[in-house]
């Protein structure tokens, strides 16, 4: 038996010794009902790896000397054999009370609280039966029987149980939902990094593009130059930079084979519905708002919902449309997310009641490094910028639209559903 059985197995001793102490006696005789038979029920529920039969005998045994010790105390005239005498049958209570309730844990009935609280309150009934026998047989004068009495310890036991049971169930679920919210909060980071490693992939596809066409225009530079009739040197020099960014290419392809394996990885290990990757959009965005100090309000119209495969892409672009209506918004605004089916495509809109997008700026908010949105400081917005949402929009087979006025501005997206993918 280790070290941290032992301390489970005197937590409930001590517990349980203390808690019996808060009693009542019935019956004019040493029989009692007491709260330690509660606090035992629900410490044997909470530490189920303990053995109970050990725990339930070395309970009666420390539970019977603590009374006798309290008797030595509070008593004028003591007698060690009286009180032992008269508080040794709960031993009895206890350890039937443990050998039952060790026989459930043994069977796997603990799932069913139903269940639980029925036999709990047998085994409760049960040991009080055994205690009041065992104190009968000691002293036939100090218990007598009726069905008044009889039905008064089947009732405390019944109230007794559920009443634990309740509680136990109220403490596991209580457990399980901050389990659960943990989780959830360690789902949302690495989505969210999980998206943010996908615009570093984005980027990084994009630079092997452009190292891609400098490379070829690097080799038509050495055809020519090699052709002409400057010396060998500059031809030779414009191969090497051609070998070098050849070169460039290829490292930056191992990096984005890295990160793609990393977020097919992730991705394969959880199937995301539309409405969930929405739900991480705002919460994400929620706390976007308040780092920016605005009073925001989000909803949602959703006509919709399938499972995901292509999750990332998805969620970079409802994340960067979202925020772009967080900073379109001066302090206070509503920002809402309609999705629909037409035909074959999923609508997306995100529709805020910001200061809107002249006519000038909406002929090219989608050009490459384009922005409208600086800090204090004069620096551009950290965001990947709606250029690269149209882009990624396009690698779904998509399209992207904007419609605004001084009430505020609404992006529609239409993606075919075929693009998308999705599992069942």
């Amino acid at each position: 038996m280790n070290k941290s059985t032992l301390t489970k197995i005197l937590v409930i001793v001590v517990v349980t010794a203390i808690l019996g102490e808060f009693k009542i006696n019935p019956f004019d005789s040493p029989f009692r009902f007491g709260l330690g038979s509660a606090g035992f029920f629900f410490l044997l529920l909470f530490y189920k790896e303990v053995p109970y039969r050990i725990t339930g005998l070395v309970t009666g045994i420390f539970t019977t000397f603590f009374r006798v010790g309290l008797d030595y105390v509070a008593l004028d005239t003591f007698s060690f054999f009286d009180s032992l005498h008269t508080h040794s049958p709960i031993i009895g209570y206890y350890f039937t009370f443990a050998l039952l309730l060790g026989w459930m844990k043994e069977k796997k009935l603990y799932e069913n609280p139903l269940i639980l609280g029925l036999f709990g309150a047998f085994c409760d009934a049960f040991s009080n039966f055994i205690e009041i026998a065992i104190i009968f047989s000691f002293s036939p004068d100090y218990v007598s029987s009726s069905i008044e009495k009889i039905l008064f310890v089947i009732i405390i036991a019944f109230v007794r149980s559920f009443f634990v049971v309740g509680l136990f169930t109220i403490f596991q679920a209580s457990k399980l939902n901050a389990v659960y919210q943990e989780q959830r909060t360690r789902f949302e980071q690495i989505q969210k990094i999980l998206s943010e490693l996908y615009i570093e992939g984005f980027y990084l596809r994009k630079t092997l593009n452009d190292i891609e066409n400098v490379t070829a225009k690097g080799h038509t530079l050495y055809r020519k130059l090699k052709a002409s009739e400057l010396p060998k040197e500059f031809s030779t020099y414009a191969l090497t930079v051609a070998q070098e960014l050849h070169e460039v290419k290829k490292d930056n392809q191992r990096i984005l084979a890295g990160l793609e394996k990393v977020i097919r990885h992730e991705n394969s290990k959880k199937t995301i519905s539309l409405s969930e990757i929405i739900d991480l959009s705002i919460k994400s965005n929620e706390k976007y708002g308040i780092f920016l100090q605005k009073e925001l309000h989000f909803s949602t119209n959703q006509r919709i919902d399938f499972n995901v495969e292509t999750v990332y892409p998805l969620l970079v672009i409802i994340n960067n449309l979202v925020a772009n209506a967080i900073e379109a918004i001066s302090t206070e605004g509503h920002i809402t997310i309609k999705t629909r089916k037409a035909e074959d495509h999923l609508i997306i809109e995100v529709i805020d009641n910001g200061v809107g997008i002249n006519e000038d700026e909406r002929k090219v908010i989608f050009e490459p490094g384009y922005t409208t949105k600086f800090d204090e400081n004069g620096q551009a917005s950290t965001g990947i910028g709606l250029s690269h949402v149209k882009s990624m929009v396009q690698e779904l087979g998509g399209t992207i639209e904007v419609l605004s006025d001084n009430q505020g501005t609404a992006f529609t997206i239409q993606l075919p559903i075929s693009g998308i993918g999705t599992k069942g």
